[in-house]
């Protein structure tokens, strides 16, 4: 049968026209879209349909670096106070990133898989049969370091509410008057606006002005709700002291005045009626403060070392004890409550959980790591040399996460170590803990020889002379960032630690199991210029003394890679893979300059905003560049 000539003409022409379709999207395709951004992408609410990935993270990246360079500026009336993004120390590890984008994961999600890069996928969002669409850089704000910095720099606007309280005024000697103190309206930043209006600022990738706003804080016991209960508080003081003893057979004891239980009282509406008890959280804060330091004892673990190659002991280990605060808070309650002045504390022994000596099976060396603190000063050596001998002779239990920060236990006066300043917008405050993060990056170089998985790790928000090659290192920061590890070797870990000369050395000993584990050299990529060296002038030093941080410092990108080979009929997977990328920021060199009496507040080269720029080039053109041979300058 013929086919007619019409049909013919039809199909030929549906076919030419089909053709011609596929043809010209193909070709716009690959000259606007191949290697670019799809119509309708937006990040940020920006646009950046015909982009391509380096033009976009630079577009974004200015953005991200104006408001870095500018700092977080919040307005109440005519007080105007920056926060800068990055707070700065005099001691390298006390510093950090307030705020920091993720800007190469936002942009390769927005570009697109494999798939989405391709034509047949270009056709289908262009038949609206898949849709483009609008993507947010993700960013890390520390909220609670955030709200603390706001604080300090508006304290005026945060007044505590009271509610109305009993309280005695002693106007004899010996006799005692139970008062009623009146309420008090208290008020307080409007933090879920301010955490709103910002996220709002930074989704947007703008860095408006924010105004604060307050919010009042009522109370919610007001002095008449006590006038009726002022009959039963006198009760409570006419009944004298309460005795709180270790136990029954004790002679250890201890007193509390009348004028200290007044101020327990809890009182609460309950239909309308105002009721009161004996508040929990009260009584544990006076154990906490006046029982607890004399009862508590810590658990002293047994500790080795190694001598001739064999472990002895060191330390024997030896039980602790500690105030159970909650459950002698409510025994001291239903005692007062049953009429009772007396009432024993509740204590928990803590068991020292060490192995002996002759079942630690520690046979040989692990991995050793070191790290270089030439030129330190003085507070941060001492503190060093406190945070390597807290730690020397721990045992790590087979199959225990191990915690740096668990194990440093309390950083402070009373555990050996000295204060450094931390520069905070234009002021500067005292901490503890300068010098610690050179233990956490010395461990960190003694995990990884040793082949151990590694479950938290964070590099400094800005490259160290102390630890280059960059992206080597590990920061903690109480009680987030810490640097953890799992001993999956089966058997213990003996941690031990030695300084020679400037160089901190920590040792595992333990007993191999054949793993062979071994990291490529960093490379460093992606370096940019910091922004000119910041002065502020304060009280803390001598009138004219200048006092300058560690100096100015190179951001830059680093990466390297982990590999740990397990041996045959390991019960773990046999290739253990894991690359470890840092971001360091650029970051300002900052300068003290003791006030003079004729001298002006501040004076800074950067609009009193300390840069934390974070401008990135993307994974791809990184990739490109990476030679794979460390960088180890660091600009001073």
């Amino acid at each position: 049968m013929k086919i007619k000539k019409p049909i013919i003409i039809t199909i030929s022409l549906i076919i030419f026209l089909s053709m011609l379709f596929f043809i010209s999207n193909y070709l716009i395709w690959e000259k606007n879209y191949k290697e670019k951004f799809y119509p309708g992408v937006k990040i940020n609410g920006l646009n950046f349909e015909g982009k391509s990935v380096l033009e976009t993270e630079q577009i974004i990246n200015s953005k991200i670096k104006e408001i870095e360079n500018t700092g977080l500026v919040f307005k109440h009336e005519t007080k105007v106070i920056t926060i800068p993004t990055a707070v700065g120390s005099f001691d390298s590890d006390l510093a950090y990133s307030l705020l920091t984008f993720d800007v190469n994961k936002t942009i390769l999600e927005a570009y697109g898989s494999n798939f989405q890069r391709s034509f047949v996928y270009y056709l289908l969002l262009k038949f609206k049969l898949s849709d483009t669409k609008e993507f947010k850089i993700s960013y890390n704000l520390d909220k609670e370091k955030f709200i603390n910095i706001l604080n300090n720099s508006f304290p005026e606007l945060n007044i505590n509410s009271n509610n109305a309280y009993f309280s005695i005024n002693t106007t004899k000697q010996i006799e005692f008057k139970l008062q009623i103190n009146s309420e008090r309206l208290g008020a307080e930043i409007n933090y879920p606006l301010v955490l709103k209006n910002l996220d709002d600022n930074l989704n947007s990738l703008k860095n408006e002005q924010i105004i604060i706003k307050t919010q009042s804080k009522y109370p919610t016991v007001v002095y008449d709700d006590l006038l009726n209960l002022f009959p039963e508080a006198q009760k409570i003081i006419d009944r004298g002291d309460l005795t709180l003893q270790l136990n029954a057979s004790s002679t250890e004891y201890w007193e509390i005045r009348p004028s200290e239980i007044i101020t327990w009282i809890s009182t609460q509406k309950t239909n309308n009626a105002t009721e009161f008890s004996l508040d929990q959280n009260k009584i544990q804060e006076y154990l906490k403060i006046h029982v607890s330091p004399q009862v508590d004892k810590a658990v002293i673990r047994s500790r080795f070392e190694i001598k001739d190659g064999r472990v002895s002991d060191w330390q024997k280990g030896k039980n602790g004890q500690q105030l159970d605060l909650e459950e002698t808070a409510k025994q001291i309650n239903q005692n007062f409550l049953d009429g009772k002045n007396k009432s024993d504390l509740i204590i928990k022994e803590i068991i020292d959980e060490s192995p002996d000596n002759n079942s630690l099976n520690i046979k040989e060396l692990l991995g050793t790591g070191q790290s270089d603190f030439s030129g330190s000063p003085a507070n941060r050596i001492h503190n060093i040399s406190v945070g390597a001998a807290s730690l020397r002779g721990i045992l790590i239990k087979p199959n225990e996460e191990f915690s740096l920060i668990k194990a440093l236990g309390e950083i402070n006066a009373a555990t050996g170590y000295l204060q450094e300043l931390v520069i905070k917008g234009d002021k500067t405050t005292p901490e503890f803990g300068g010098g610690l993060c050179q233990v956490a990056t010395t461990l960190f170089r003694t995990i990884l020889p040793s082949g151990l998985p590694i479950t938290m790790r964070q590099n400094h928000s800005y490259r160290v002379s102390y630890y280059e090659p960059a992206g080597t290192d590990a920061t903690i920061y109480d009680p987030t960032p810490d640097l953890r590890f799992m001993n999956d070797t089966g058997n213990y870990i003996l941690i031990q630690t030695r300084i020679e000369k400037n160089k901190l050395l920590f040792d595992f000993w333990g007993t191999k199991d054949g793993r062979i584990a071994s990291t490529t050299a960093p490379t460093i990529y992606n370096i940019v210029k910091p922004a000119p060296t910041k002065i502020i002038e304060t009280d803390s030093l001598k009138p004219g003394v200048k006092k300058c941080t560690e100096g100015s410092h190179n951001g830059a990108d680093a990466f390297f890679d982990y590999t740990v080979i397990y041996p045959e009929n390991s019960t773990t997977t046999p290739l253990h893979e894991r690359r470890f990328s840092s971001h360091y920021v650029p970051w300002q060199g900052v300068c003290l300059i003791g006030k003079t009496a004729s001298s002006s507040p501040v004076i800074s080269t950067d609009n009193n905003s300390i840069s934390s720029s974070t401008i990135n080039t993307s994974l791809n053109e990184a990739n490109k560049k990476a030679t794979g041979t460390p960088d180890a300058s660091v600009s001073n």
